[in-house]
């Protein structure tokens, strides 16, 4: 009589621990938010170095520019235009020529 209360006791504990992890994740405010775009500025100002389009950013606590992996569409080429954007940090190297700015994916990009 022992053995078999124990083992239900047993079941409910793992089944309740369980329970309790797996949905306060699935409600969390924090793990559905959508990030906040950032706002830049294009600047073809290294091109005389080799350094094609650089975004420098408008946010002081963030790298002062950033150098983007891929070309960016030619709508949103133009030294000068402010822009919004996510952006993921890359660990690569600085491309040939660009000595200022950090490698980055720019993506979900739209006029300001």
């Amino acid at each position: 009589m022992k053995y078999p209360v124990l083992f239900i006791a047993f079941v409910l504990s793992l089944a309740i621990a369980c329970k309790s992890k797996s949905s306060a994740t699935a409600t969390d405010p924090k793990a559905m938010a959508v990030p906040a775009k950032t706002k830049g500025k294009v600047s073809h100002q290294y091109r005389s170095s080799g350094c094609a389009t650089v975004i420098v950013l408008n946010e002081q606590d963030k790298p002062a520019s950033l150098i983007p992996k891929d070309k960016l569409p030619a709508e949103f080429d133009v030294d000068g235009m402010e822009i919004v954007f996510n952006y993921r940090v890359l660990k690569m190297p600085q491309p040939q020529g660009c000595t200022t700015g950090v490698p980055a994916e720019i993506k979900d990009i739209s006029k300001k």
